[in-house]
Formats: C-alpha cells, sequence, structure tokens
C-alpha cells in the first residue's frame, strides 16, 4: 500500500519518543513522521502546525508521550477503514499496559452527544487531512477560536459536524498507562479547582459547538413554576432508594429526619427488596410517623424506578429531596435551605453541593464539589459537556411526575437534570449541603472499564437524546411551529394525569368515555352536523332533580366538604373578582379532558358578576373550552356557583364555526372586532360575543346579560354559555333560553339540554334514547328550549336601545372605569410583589426598589421616565389575588394620628416621576377601590344602609373627580387653589392639586387602604348592590363631599373651597348627629380615629406666643406679638372661612377652612366652627364638628341607619337637589 500517513507524535522524554518514531518509520504507509511538544499538544496553534505540515492523504495524531506499539498491519488497518467508510477520523480498541500486566481496554461509539471533552479515543487517531485543513482555514482564521487547552476538543466537535467518527472495534495498539487511580476518583477531575482554567476553555468550545448546530438552550423561553399548582399536605419529601446498605441506611434516615424546618416534611425509604438486614432495620426505625418504608411491587426496578415509587406515592410532598443511601445531610438546615431556594430563585429542580469524604467524614479529594462551573446563563447548554450535576438534587414534584425518571441505575438523575434545564431554571446552592461517603461498598467506587464504557455510552446516550430534542424545539420556534404535547409544559395536564392516577373511579369513566357509542346527525334545515353520546354515566346529572326540596335535602357536591376523598383541587386566583375558585376533574366526563370550576364558598349559579371569569379561564387555559349552565339549564348544582371546561375544538358547532359565523349581523360594536352579533345560521339563533380583553368582554356581556328576559321568580335570565380562545379573540356564544326541559324529558326522550348539547353534543343516558333518535328530535328539542329567532331579535333591539343611550347622555357607560390613586412619593420606595408581575418583559415576584436618579425611575441598573408592574398573565397561585405591598406608606398626612405603615393591594402599580421625587400610583376599578374605602372609613358594626350611602358619595365623588381631571387635560387649563396678596392668604385643598393621578389615598381625598386591611362582607355587598349608581344634578355628576361630623349644621361648598355655588351642596340642619352612643360611633370611628373622642362640641387652649410660632413655621409670617383674632366671614355652620390674626407689628387674613386649621394647629383643628375668647396670653377656641362638614355628616348618616332609613332617604335627606342615577351595571 502507497505511503499515505503523515504522523505526529507528541514528546517528554527524547528516548520514548525516539523508540516510537523508529517502530512508525518501518511502516510503509507512513509518508512523515513529526514530533510535537507534549504541553502543547492540546493547542489550537499546534491543530494550525499540523494543518501546514501535513501532506499525505490520511494525518495520524498520538496524544500521549507515553510508549506504545502498533498492531500487525495496524495503520494499514486504519487507513483501509477510514478509506471504506469515508470518515473523518477513526479511532480503535487498545491494550492498556501497566506494571501488573496488559488488559484489553475497548472504547465506544461515537455519536451526537458524545460532547465530553474527556471522551476516550485511545491516544492513537486517523484524521482526512483535507478535513484538518478545511477548519484550520474556516475555524482558526479568527482568535476567537482561539483554544491554550481546547483546540483539539474543538477540532473533533467540528469533525462531528462533517462526518462519522469510526470506531474499529479492533484492539490495533498497546499503550503504557501511566495514570493508575480508580474511576471513583477520576471521574471528578473536571469539577477540580486546579482543572478550572482548562474546564473554562472546555466550555466555551462546547458551547460554540451547540451555537453551531442550533442546540442551545433560549433561557427567554423558560417557564416559571407554578408552585401552588397542586395541593400537598407535605411541603417536602426526603427521598432515599435503597438496596442491601444496612450498613449505612440508619445514618441515612437520622440524618434526614433530624432536619429543622418550618414546614412539615417526611422520608420516603424505598427498599428495593433488601436480603441483609435493611428491611427490618427500617422496620425498627417506622415509630418515627415522618418515616413512610415502600417495599415496591415490581421487582425489575432500578435506583430511577424507586424514585418514581416515592414521588407517585400519595404520601410525596410538594418537593422531593434526594439522599443516597450512604450519604448524610451536613447539618439540620439543610432541607430547609433547599425549600427556601425554591422559592427565591423561582427554579424547578435546586441542586446543592457535596462534600466528598470517608465513612469517618474525613475530606477526600477533591474535597467540596460546588459545580461552580454552572452559572444561570450556560449551565444548561455546559451540562451537555459534562457527566454530573451535583448533589443533592431536589424537585418540583409535579414536573418530576411528569417527566419521570428513567428505570436505570445509573444517570438517572442526570438524564433528569437535562431534561428540567431545557425549559426550566435549575437553581444552585453552592454552600455545602452534603456528605457523600465514599468506602469499599460504594457502587462507583472502582469500576472496570467494561462497566465505565457502559455509564459514558448511556450518558452519552442521554445527551444525544437531549441534543435532538433542543435542535428540534429551537426549529419549531424557528418556524413558528406548534409544540406537541409532550413539548409543552401544561400544569392542567399534569394536574389531570395525576388526579386519574388517584382516582379510581374517575380513571375507569374517563377511560370508559374513549368506547362510548356516538353517531353523526344531519339538521334538514341548517345542514348542521350534530352529534348524539351514549354516555350511562351521565344518567346522574341529566336525571337530576333540582326543585328547592330536592336541593336542600341532599349534600352540595361541589362544596369542599362533601367532594370525594380522592377529588384533587387545583386553586385558581385571579379568575374571578373577589372569589376565589377550585378547578376539579370532573368524575362524570362528557368531553376527553372535563373540568369543573366550582367558587370556594357555596353560592348561587349567577354568572352576571362571574362573567370575567370565562375570560380569564381562557387567559390561563387558552387550549379550553370553558361553558355555563344556567341553574335551570342543565346545570346539576344549580344552588352553587360553578363554571364548566374541557377539550376544545370538538363541539359541533365549533367544528362548523367558519361557516356558521358567516351569519353573524353585528348589533353593536365598541371597536373592530369587539362586539355583539346575532347568529342564525345554527340550529338555533344564538347571541356571539366577541372581545380581545377581559374588560371589554365584561362590558358586552353584561350588556347582553340586561337586555335578556327573565321570567317569573328567576334571578337570571336563562343561557347557555360556550366560550373559546382563537389566537387572541374571544369568542363566546350565548344560548338565550325559555324553558330548562323540553316536553319530550318525561315521556319519550330524557334530555336535560345543558351548554354541551346546545352545541351540538347531544347527551343520552338511555341507550333506548341513543338508538331512536333523529336529527329530526334533536332540533326539535333545542329549538324548544331557545328563544325564537323574533324572541332573539327583540332582544337585540334592546341592545340597541341600551347602547344608544351614549349618544344622548354622555353620563351613562356600559364599563366600570378605572381610577388611578397616589400612593406614596419619595426619592426611594421599596415595596414587595407578592404574587408574579410582569415589568419590563420580566415576570417578577419579592423585594424591589426604585430610586429617583437624573430625573429618572432607577430600577434594577437601568433608567426609566415611567415604569408599570402589571399583574402577570399567567394565573398566580396563592389563595388571594395578584397584589404588592409598599413599605413606609405615611397615612394621616399632618393629621394627629400621622404614622408610617406597610399598606398592600391589588391591581397595577406605576410609577412616574414628578417634581424630583419618584410616584406609585395604584390603577385598579372604582369598584375595586370604593370597597376599600368604604372598609377604611367605616367599621364592621356599620349598619348596610349607611353603606351603600357611602358607595353612592364615595362613586361619585371619585368619578366627578376623574371626569374633572380630564376635562382640564384636555383643555390644557390650568388651576388657582389659593388668593395671595400682601397682607391675605386665602387657600383651599382640592384634588385639582393632583395632576398625575385621579386622588391621593390619604385623607386630603378619600381614606384607601388598598387591601391592607380586610374588606368587609357588608362593604362588598353595599358597594355590589349600588354598583354603578351615583347622585346626579343637571346633568352633571355630583362633586359629593362628606366629613366625620357636621357639628350639627352642614356647611355650604363656597365657604371651603372656591367662590361657586353648588345647589346639591347647601347648608341643612343635622338633628342626628349629636349622639354619644359607642355602637354609633364605632361604625365611623374606625381604628385610629378612635383616638378622637370629643368632637360633636370641643375646647381648645393655645398661647398666643404658639400662634406667633405657627405663623412663623407655617406661613413665614412674623406679626410680632399676636394680640387678637377675628373671624371676618363665616358660613351657615359657624364654620369661619376668613380668619384676622392681629399682632404688634401688622395683621394677617388667613382662610379658607382647612387652611384655618392647621394654621392654628401642630396638625389640625377639629374644624373651624368655633368661637374665640381671649384669657390673658391665650385664646381659648370652643368649637363643634368635626372636618369641613360638607355634604353626609358620617356620624348622623350613621344615626339615620340605625334608626330605620334607607340608604336613598340619607342622601335625599344630606344632598337637596340631587337625583340617584346608575350609569353602569
Amino acid at each position: 500500500m502507497r505511503a499515505k500517513i503523515d504522523c505526529f507524535l507528541v514528546s517528554a522524554d527524547p528516548q520514548v519518543a525516539e523508540k516510537n518514531v523508529a517502530q512508525l518509520s518501518d511502516d510503509k504507509v507512513v509518508n512523515n513522521i513529526v514530533v510535537l511538544d507534549s504541553a502543547e499538544i492540546r493547542s489550537s496553534e499546534t491543530i494550525r502546525h499540523i494543518a501546514h505540515s501535513a501532506k499525505a492523504k490520511y494525518t495520524l495524531i498520538v496524544t500521549k508521550p507515553t510508549p506504545f506499539s502498533m498492531g500487525q498491519y495496524a495503520l494499514e488497518r486504519m487507513l483501509r477503514a477510514a478509506h471504506d467508510t469515508r470518515a473523518v477520523m477513526v479511532y480503535s480498541d487498545y491494550y492498556s499496559e501497566t506494571d501488573n500486566g496488559v488488559e484489553r481496554h475497548p472504547v465506544i461509539d461515537y455519536q451526537e452527544g458524545a460532547l465530553r471533552d474527556d471522551f476516550d479515543f485511545g491516544s492513537v487517531m486517523l484524521f482526512r487531512t483535507d478535513c484538518i485543513k478545511e477548519y484550520e482555514h474556516t475555524m482558526l482564521a479568527t482568535s476567537a477560536s482561539d483554544y491554550q487547552y481546547a483546540g483539539l476538543y474543538a477540532l473533533r466537535l467540528w469533525l462531528s459536524t462533517q462526518g462519522e467518527l469510526f470506531h474499529l472495534n479492533e484492539y490495533l495498539y498497546t499503550e503504557r498507562q501511566l495514570d493508575m487511580r480508580k474511576s471513583g476518583e477520576r471521574q471528578f477531575d473536571y469539577v477540580n479547582p486546579r482543572n478550572r482554567e482548562v474546564q473554562i476553555e472546555m466550555e466555551r468550545a462546547a458551547t460554540a459547538h451547540l451555537a453551531s448546530i442550533d442546540a442551545m438552550v433560549d433561557v427567554n423561553y423558560y417557564t416559571e413554576p407554578d408552585f401552588m399548582e397542586q395541593e400537598f399536605d407535605i411541603e417536602a419529601s426526603v427521598v432515599i432508594p435503597v438496596f442491601n446498605r444496612v450498613t449505612t441506611i440508619g445514618d441515612a434516615v437520622k440524618s434526614a429526619l433530624s432536619q429543622k424546618t418550618t414546614f412539615p416534611f417526611n422520608v420516603i425509604v424505598v427498599d428495593n427488596h433488601s436480603a441483609d438486614g435493611t428491611t427490618e432495620l427500617l422496620q425498627s426505625l417506622t415509630a418515627d410517623a415522618r418515616l413512610i418504608h415502600i417495599i415496591p411491587e415490581r421487582d425489575d426496578l432500578g435506583i430511577g424506578g424507586c424514585w418514581n415509587v416515592a414521588i407517585d406515592s400519595v404520601h410525596c410532598g410538594r418537593f422531593a429531596v434526594q439522599l443516597d443511601s450512604d450519604d448524610l445531610y451536613s447539618s439540620p438546615d439543610t432541607l430547609q435551605r433547599i425549600v427556601d431556594a425554591f422559592y427565591e430563585q423561582r427554579a424547578a429542580m435546586i441542586i446543592g453541593s457535596y462534600r466528598m469524604c470517608d465513612f469517618d467524614l474525613n475530606t477526600l479529594p477533591p474535597g467540596l464539589i460546588d459545580h461552580r462551573e454552572w452559572t444561570d446563563d450556560n449551565g444548561m447548554n455546559n451540562a451537555l459537556r459534562i457527566n454530573g450535576l451535583g448533589a443533592p438534587r431536589a424537585f418540583f414534584t409535579p414536573l418530576l411526575r411528569h417527566l419521570r425518571f428513567p428505570n436505570t441505575s445509573y444517570g438517572e438523575d442526570y438524564a433528569l437534570g437535562l431534561a428540567f434545564s431545557r425549559r426550566y431554571r435549575i437553581g444552585r446552592i453552592y454552600d455545602e449541603l452534603y456528605l457523600c461517603r465514599r468506602w469499599g461498598g460504594n457502587s462507583d467506587a472502582a469500576l472496570s472499564v467494561e462497566k465505565v464504557n457502559a455509564n459514558n455510552l448511556y450518558k452519552d446516550r442521554l445527551r444525544t437524546m437531549e441534543l435532538r430534542a433542543r435542535r428540534r424545539i429551537n426549529e419549531k420556534r424557528r418556524q413558528q411551529i406548534e409544540m406537541t404535547t409532550i413539548e409543552q409544559d401544561n400544569s392542567l395536564i399534569r394536574f389531570f394525569n395525576r388526579q386519574l392516577e388517584l382516582w379510581d373511579d374517575a380513571r375507569k369513566r374517563y377511560a370508559d368515555l374513549k368506547s362510548v357509542m356516538t353517531k353523526e346527525l344531519t339538521d334538514d334545515e341548517t345542514g348542521i352536523v350534530m352529534k348524539v353520546q351514549h354516555n350511562p354515566a351521565r344518567i346522574v346529572s341529566t336525571a337530576a332533580k333540582i326543585d328547592k326540596n330536592s336541593i336542600e335535602a341532599r349534600p352540595c357536591f361541589l362544596c369542599k366538604d362533601n367532594r370525594p376523598g380522592e377529588q384533587m383541587v387545583k386553586p385558581l386566583t385571579a379568575v374571578a373578582d373577589n372569589e376565589m375558585m377550585d378547578l376539579l376533574v370532573n368524575p362524570f366526563p362528557i368531553l376527553p379532558e372535563h373540568y369543573t370550576i366550582p367558587t370556594r364558598e357555596h353560592q348561587p349559579q349567577q354568572i352576571k358578576s362571574m362573567c370575567g371569569a370565562i375570560y380569564n379561564m381562557l387567559d390561563a387555559y387558552p387550549e379550553l373550552t370553558v361553558f355555563y349552565n344556567g341553574p335551570k339549564c342543565g346545570a346539576s348544582c344549580p344552588d352553587h356557583m360553578h363554571l364548566q371546561a374541557g377539550t376544545s375544538g370538538i363541539l359541533p358547532l365549533q367544528t362548523q364555526w367558519a361557516r356558521i359565523s358567516r351569519t353573524a349581523q353585528v348589533v353593536t360594536s365598541v371597536s373592530e372586532g369587539e362586539d355583539i352579533s346575532v347568529i342564525n345560521g345554527y340550529v338555533t339563533p344564538v347571541m356571539l360575543i366577541k372581545a380581545r380583553s377581559n374588560k371589554t368582554f365584561v362590558q358586552l356581556f353584561q350588556t347582553l346579560y340586561s337586555a335578556l328576559p327573565v321570567s317569573g321568580s328567576d334571578t337570571e335570565p336563562m343561557m347557555n354559555v360556550l366560550a373559546w380562545r382563537v389566537a387572541d379573540e374571544t369568542l363566546c356564544v350565548v344560548f338565550p333560553r325559555k324553558k330548562h326541559r323540553p316536553a319530550c324529558y318525561d315521556t319519550t326522550f330524557m334530555v336535560s339540554p345543558g351548554a354541551l348539547d346546545m352545541a351540538g353534543l347531544i347527551i343520552t343516558p338511555r341507550e333506548e334514547d341513543f338508538s331512536r333518535m333523529t336529527a329530526t328530535d334533536i332540533a326539535g328539542i333545542l329549538r324548544e328550549v331557545t328563544l325564537t329567532a323574533g324572541e332573539v331579535e327583540k332582544v337585540a333591539e334592546t341592545i340597541e336601545r341600551m347602547t344608544g343611550q351614549n349618544d344622548d347622555n354622555d353620563l351613562v357607560i356600559d364599563f366600570i372605569p378605572d381610577v388611578k390613586v397616589g400612593i406614596i412619593s419619595g426619592e426611594e420606595i421599596r415595596f414587595t410583589l407578592n404574587a408574579p408581575y410582569d415589568a419590563k418583559g420580566e415576570t417578577l415576584t419579592g423585594e424591589q426598589i426604585v430610586k429617583f436618579s437624573d430625573g429618572c425611575i432607577l430600577w434594577n441598573g437601568n433608567q426609566y421616565r415611567e415604569l408599570a408592574f402589571m399583574p402577570s398573565a399567567v394565573a398566580p397561585s396563592s389563595s388571594q389575588r395578584p397584589s404588592f405591598t409598599i413599605h413606609d406608606v405615611t397615612i394621616g398626612v399632618n393629621f394627629h394620628w400621622q404614622r408610617q405603615e406597610r399598606q398592600t393591594f391589588n391591581g397595577m402599580l406605576r410609577f412616574v416621576v414628578h417634581e424630583d421625587k419618584i410616584c406609585a400610583i395604584n390603577e385598579l376599578s372604582v369598584e375595586d377601590y370604593l370597597a376599600s374605602v368604604i372598609s377604611s372609613e367605616m367599621s364592621a358594626s356599620a349598619s348596610l344602609e349607611l353603606l351603600k350611602a357611602h358607595a353612592v358619595i364615595s362613586r361619585s365623588w371619585i368619578l366627578a373627580q376623574i371626569k374633572r381631571r380630564h376635562e382640564e387635560q384636555e383643555a390644557g387649563s390650568g388651576f388657582f387653589s389659593f388668593v395671595k396678596k400682601d397682607n391675605e392668604l386665602i387657600r383651599w385643598y382640592d384634588r385639582e392639586d393632583h395632576t398625575i393621578f385621579d386622588v391621593c389615598a390619604d385623607d386630603h381625598c378619600q381614606r384607601y387602604q388598598g387591601i391592607t386591611r380586610q374588606t368587609l362582607p357588608q362593604v362588598l355587598q353595599a358597594v355590589n348592590d349600588t354598583c354603578g349608581e351615583i347622585l346626579v344634578s343637571e346633568d352633571e355628576i355630583c362633586d359629593a363631599r362628606f366629613s366625620k361630623c357636621c357639628g350639627g349644621v352642614t356647611e355650604e361648598y363656597r365657604f371651603c373651597w372656591e367662590n361657586i355655588n353648588k345647589p346639591y351642596l347647601v347648608s341643612v340642619a343635622d338633628p342626628y348627629c349629636n349622639t354619644s352612643d359607642t355602637k354609633i360611633l364605632r361604625q365611623v370611628l374606625n381604628n385610629y380615629d378612635q383616638e378622637t373622642h370629643d368632637f360633636y362640641r370641643w375646647q381648645v387652649t393655645i398661647s398666643k406666643e404658639k400662634v406667633r410660632r405657627l405663623l412663623m413655621e407655617k406661613l413665614h409670617i412674623n406679626l410680632g406679638n399676636i394680640v387678637t383674632m377675628e373671624a371676618m366671614e363665616r358660613g351657615k355652620s359657624g364654620r369661619i372661612s376668613r380668619l384676622k390674626i392681629i399682632g404688634t407689628e401688622g395683621s394677617f387674613t388667613i382662610g379658607k377652612e382647612l387652611e384655618i386649621r392647621r394654621a392654628l394647629s401642630d396638625t389640625h383643628l377639629y374644624s373651624s366652627a368655633f368661637d374665640i375668647e381671649v384669657h390673658n396670653n391665650e385664646f381659648v377656641l370652643k368649637g363643634k364638628g368635626w372636618g369641613h362638614g360638607v355634604g353626609l355628616c358620617q356620624i348622623g348618616a350613621a344615626v339615620m341607619g340605625e334608626q330605620g332609613f334607607k340608604y336613598k332617604d340619607i342622601l335625599q335627606h344630606y344632598y337637596k337637589n340631587a337625583d340617584i342615577r346608575k350609569i353602569y351595571k
């Protein structure tokens, strides 16, 4: 064979090199031999040198400086293999020579996932020279590919993309082995700190390779786990698989049980049929109820299989934490730190650090293994290069149940780490948590070459699978191809599957559903194809009696206490306003996935106030169809509010939607593509709502709701509702009903139509009904129970009239407006996001800080002019709506109860820059705002009529302020709230002082404290009962003022604010507010207001010197020694609106009432309704009332409520010339 190989050898010992050269020189296939410096063999510079020097067709590189000898015709054999396979590289098995003799050393096949930089090719490798030259020309042309240690590794990775790295399973040479360490010692070389510089280069080369083949994980697509997606009694479980470890298992269990935590935990030991006394030892420890000892039924399980048994157990907690049967936790705090890390790092898997030690806990090399090579940005990619990720490993259990361990006893944890890192963040703890004890009985202390190869081959196979999965996902994202179910992160599917695992009856019914009889029938009139399903299990619902006596006689199966013990709960938050809902798997399914969604509290089946939950459910789970059955429209539990949901896109209405929807005729529209339509192209007339936001959806739904007829004693219009999502558009079909069940129900066909029946999937529990039913029967049933086309047309006309009112009266709106509330301003604001919020493309929780910097808002190192935190679109998992807490909010500014406290709020949080400070603004609906305001103003003992009155005036006041601010902004006009002259200051305080928000949160406007204090149930009732009701005078929203106590006579508006008359804010006598009844006073004097005792009549003594000092401090005027004070103008209630103060060096007049109250007190006088007596060097002020006294007197109104006055009577007493009008629903 003609000479075809150039050889490159490594030299360390000249004599060894000479012998190696000599043997190669005798081989006729060798063309040239070059001896290299052994220290540089791995560098890119060496690869360049080889590329430039090699002239033959093939290049042989020998990487070790030790003696070697080639076998008979070995080079010819490698050459022929390279020629026949067209491989870019050939390597072979070899013999390993040690002091103990010569042993066979097989190597393994290369595969896509063989990305380890320590892959054993042996020391002799044959390359195609043209490939090396091409690599040098294309990849080493820039310094970015220069490596000191990773040059040969980078070459190998690149070659793997060009062709095959061919393993010839023949022993072709013998090499001298110098590294005599056991396999258990060598396997940790990559985490030895001494090799850190090398590892950094290897990571860089591996990362470049992954990028070149599109196998990088993009962390921007990471999903943050919802730790509350399922309910768990136990927060964490320590999982210990064990087989024949009687020597060590006791220590491991005791280490786990000795953990100190703030949460409940247990220890699950899966004893894999031990036969050495391990089982008996474990049984002796079960006196501690936290120890769960499981012996699997199967006898073919590896460590991974034992893990699966543990996590499938009903005993398994929210987090599953690893502890091997040989090992120990480092301290009693290990478990607490791991669980804390889940919540702090929002990771789906946590990996700690461990110390290698002997059985006596003496440290072994390399000591602490913390895997600091892992970084948040690239750890998930570098994981494909290394053989381990660290310990202890902990997992979020629902995700672990979804992914499962492979049933192996090696690499099972690494497989899970790769799978987790593809979709979720892996958190790290770099402190020592774990002791990895090495002893003679360890399974991996010293392994044979064959076992090491088997392990490496398996992990390379895992990497190959992961590599292909990542490339496939990236390709789908690039081409915008929908992910398969197995590729998606779906907490709902996990919940559903887990429920069927645990509930035998439900699992059987879902299995039976796959084989139920169905048939299709076509309506002759419309051509609509309908389905009939014979579903015997649904007899429970179809035959349910819903009369009052029957309902009262049976326990409500949707209430928590009455549900089956096997039924799991998925709590839903941010789905329904002010309501907690649960998601349950329906045990009597119609759809392949079928859920029931009841409110947590028992309440009537009424959709009006809950309609927003339909839209929010589709926001959270757009893959579902959500539906509602009215109390007399198919709901088998008509006394407990609930929705249902299930598999979307399979109902006849949906499958034929393109044709059906073509007949839609728009009735009213709020924007392009958001409207209410009538559809006559279906079996029955239906109404369609299209919306792209929750606000619009609720507005349109409640408009349609209000237009539907209500019969007899019904509490709401009869209807079925079916909604689903198409792209960003929500489609909601409303079936307007007029009858509960068809006439044939008791005679011919037992069919009780619900939403799914109305959508064309007719459910027949009885087989004879299924067999006999025709398309004519179906159409007749559906048309009998729904409104006719003429009746639906009347509904449409009603909607047109309702929405047409907006043209004639711009007070009427068909949505609930939002309000912007200024909470706090300062140079630095600290706040905590109690649930996921979105800001600047990130989803965040936890404590945050914003600072004023260079005219901007400084947050997370970046500057913004405006910064908004929106509740995340992903449903949070706590039992409350998304909220945030602002620290150090000042309340009662300049009042005697001024203090700071932490306050918590729902809704959106916005920061803006104003007057060289940052202002925090809470944006929320007016109705939510009112619930907080009234709960802050009133106590739990307040009468319902008082609360209703307060709801109306607070709503009127806030809407008036919003309207006025918008008008001023549109007109571009300013405002003046004072008159200043040389000897006079007349100033009033109003919300016109607020230009960047509607109102502030303090008593200056209305006291608003978010959800810091619990919203009172009766307040919610009052707000809901009066929803949309305001005071109106001369077609203007009333600026409805109120104060604590008028003192017997209310005041006119003009004496407290600008000089205009408001016909509804006139002075009226109030015979009610003079009371000392503690029960009544507590209704109004809530919390810190109860520190105030005398207010109907009060007396204050103030020295003349103090008056002088206050004028200097507050108004910066010096009148010399104060002589006297005179009331220059009083209002109808006796409140002074202009007060002249006379001193030895001049006089000065101040007004209006609040300015006077502030000027004569360190905080505020109770009111300006006082008489002045001069006694030597002091003034005695004898006053009455508390507050400005304009509008409603809260104490007087409380007395009226106790005396039986209705809220409208209360309002008409205090607001003359005003009417009550409902402007939205």
